[in-house]
C-alpha cells in the first residue's frame, strides 16, 4: 500500500500539484480517477452493443449504426451545454462576492424564477417546438453570461430571472427532443437507457473538465473568465442545434389546452404523479445539499481543505455513479435501482448528524455524489417509461415547481436553523422520494407511451 501511495505521490507532484494541497486530497483524487478509469476499461472490454446482439441481420446492424450517429448528435450538444453550465457555477459565488452583491438574494431569485415561469416554459416547448426551445435556451444563456460582466444589481437580477427560465428549458426541452426524435426514428425504447447513461457519465466528466478550464480562464481574465468561455461554448452548441430537425408535443389549439392535458395526465395517472414526486423530493434534497457541503467541510477540517480538489473528487464520483447505472439496471432492474439510490442518499445525509469526523462526513458526501450520478440516468429512464412524450416538457416543468419550493425552503433553513436540522430535512426528503418510488414500483405498469 505504501509503495502504491509513493507512486501516486510522485505522479501528482510531476503533474504540478501544489505542495499546499493536503496529501490526503491528492491521494483521494488520484485513487478515484484510477477507479473510474478501471470501471471504464471493464465496461469497454465487456460491452456488446445491444442492437447487433439482438439481431445480426444487416438491417439491424445498420439501424444500430444510425442510432450511434443520432446519439452522438445529441450528446455533443448536451455535453457542450452542460460544460458551459458548470463553468458558470464554478466562479459565480466569487464573482458576486467581488461585486459586493447580496449573493443569497441573487441565488434565490433564480430558483424562484424557475418555480414561477417553469410551468409555462414546458407548454411553449411542447407547442412551438423542442428545437426552438433549445435555441431560445442558448440565446438566453448568451444574454445571461453577458450581463454577468456588469457589477449592477438590477442587471444581475435580470440575469438571475432569465437564468431561472433557461434552467427550466435545459431540464425539459433537450431531453424531450431526444426522446421524441428517438421514437420518431423507430429505435427500440430499450436503447434510451444507453443514451441516458452516457449523458450522466459525460455530465460528470464535463464537471471535472469545467473545474480545470474555469481555473485557466479565471487566471487569464479573473472571475469573469469562465463566463466568457461559456458564451463561446453556448454559441457553438447553438450552431449545432440549428442542424437538428424540429419535433413537437401534443397539438392543441391554445396554451391552456396543453396545460389542461398535462394537468389531467398528472392527476389521473398515478404513475406520472409518482414519477414527478420522486424527482421533486430527490432533487430538492440534492440541490439543498449543494448549499451545505462547503461550510460543513470547512467547519470539520482541522486545516483549510482544498475545496477545488474536493469538488473534483465529487465530480469523479458522479461519473462513477453514471458508470454503475447500466450494470445495476441489468442486475436488479430500474425500479430497484431507483429505490436503492434514494435510500442510500438518505442514509448519507444522516452521517453529518451523528458524526463529527471529517473523514466520515467527506466519505458520505462522496457516496452521495455517486448516487447522484446514477440518479441522473435513472430518472431520465423512468421519465421515458412513464411520461407521454407529446407533453413531456409540460409535465416535467410542472414538477419543477415543488422542486424549487423545496430548494428555497432548504436554502432559507440554512439561515435560521442548525446544520443538523438541515441535514435531517434533506435525509427526510430523500427517504420520502424512496417511499414514492416503492409506491411506483408496486402500483404502476410501465409501458411505451405514444
Amino acid at each position: 500500500m505504501e509503495s502504491a501511495f509513493f507512486v501516486i505521490d510522485r505522479v501528482t507532484n510531476a503533474c504540478g500539484a501544489p505542495e499546499s494541497w493536503p496529501l490526503y486530497s491528492t491521494r483521494l483524487f488520484s485513487i478515484l480517477i484510477l477507479a473510474a478509469l478501471a470501471m471504464v476499461l471493464v465496461q469497454f472490454c465487456t460491452y456488446e452493443a445491444s442492437a447487433p446482439s439482438q439481431k445480426t441481420s444487416t438491417e439491424m446492424k445498420g439501424t444500430a449504426y444510425q442510432f450511434r450517429i443520432f446519439q452522438l448528435q445529441y450528446l455533443v450538444v448536451y455535453l457542450l451545454i452542460m460544460l458551459a453550465d458548470w463553468l458558470q457555477g464554478t466562479n459565480m459565488y466569487t464573482l458576486y462576492d467581488g461585486y459586493d452583491m447580496p449573493i443569497g438574494t441573487l441565488f434565490l431569485t433564480g430558483f424562484t424564477s424557475s418555480a414561477v415561469f417553469g410551468t409555462f416554459i414546458g407548454l411553449y416547448a411542447d407547442k412551438y417546438g423542442r428545437k426552438l426551445g433549445c435555441v431560445v435556451f442558448c440565446i438566453l444563456e448568451i444574454i445571461i453570461n453577458t450581463l454577468e460582466h456588469y457589477p449592477n444589481f438590477a442587471l444581475l437580477m435580470v440575469g438571475r430571472v432569465l437564468g431561472g427560465i433557461s434552467t427550466s428549458i435545459l431540464f425539459s426541452a433537450f431531453e424531450s427532443w431526444m426522446v421524441t426524435e428517438h421514437r420518431a426514428r423507430k429505435y427500440p425504447d430499450a436503447w434510451l437507457a444507453s443514451t441516458n447513461a452516457l449523458a450522466s457519465v459525460g455530465n460528470g466528466i464535463m464537471a471535472i473538465v469545467a473545474g480545470v478550464l474555469a481555473q485557466i480562464a479565471a487566471d487569464a481574465y479573473g472571475d469573469i473568465g469562465p463566463f466568457r468561455l461559456a458564451i463561446l461554448l453556448t454559441a457553438v452548441a447553438l450552431v449545432l442545434i440549428s442542424m437538428w430537425r424540429e419535433n413537437y408535443g401534443t397539438e392543441c389549439s391554445s396554451d391552456s389546452s396543453t396545460f389542461s392535458i398535462a394537468f389531467r395526465e398528472i392527476t389521473t395517472k398515478r404513475e406520472i404523479m409518482l414519477v414527478g414526486l420522486v424527482q421533486a423530493f430527490y432533487e430538492g434534497a440534492m440541490y439543498t445539499f449543494v448549499f451545505m457541503w462547503v461550510p460543513t467541510v470547512l467547519k470539520l477540517a482541522s486545516e483549510p481543505p482544498p475545496i477545488g480538489v474536493l469538488f473534483a473528487c465529487m465530480m469523479v464520483c458522479v461519473t462513477m455513479g453514471g458508470l454503475l447505472f447500466t450494470p445495476l439496471l441489468n442486475l436488479i432492474g430500474i425500479h430497484r435501482v431507483s429505490i436503492l439510490i434514494c435510500a442510500l442518499s438518505g442514509l448519507t445525509m444522516l452521517i453529518p448528524v451523528f458524526s463529527s469526523s471529517y473523514l466520515h462526513v467527506l466519505a458520505s458526501f462522496l457516496v452521495l455524489e455517486a448516487c447522484v450520478g446514477c440518479w441522473f440516468a435513472t430518472s431520465a429512464t423512468m421519465r421515458s417509461m412513464y411520461v407521454p412524450e407529446g407533453i413531456q416538457s409540460s409535465i416535467m416543468t410542472v414538477f419543477r415547481i415543488p422542486l424549487n419550493v423545496l430548494v428555497v425552503i432548504g436554502t432559507k433553513m440554512t439561515e435560521f436553523t442548525s446544520p443538523d436540522t438541515v441535514f435531517k430535512s434533506t435525509a427526510a426528503w430523500f427517504f420520502i422520494s424512496c417511499v414514492f418510488q416503492i409506491m411506483l414500483k408496486y402500483n404502476a405498469n410501465p409501458q411505451k407511451i405514444d
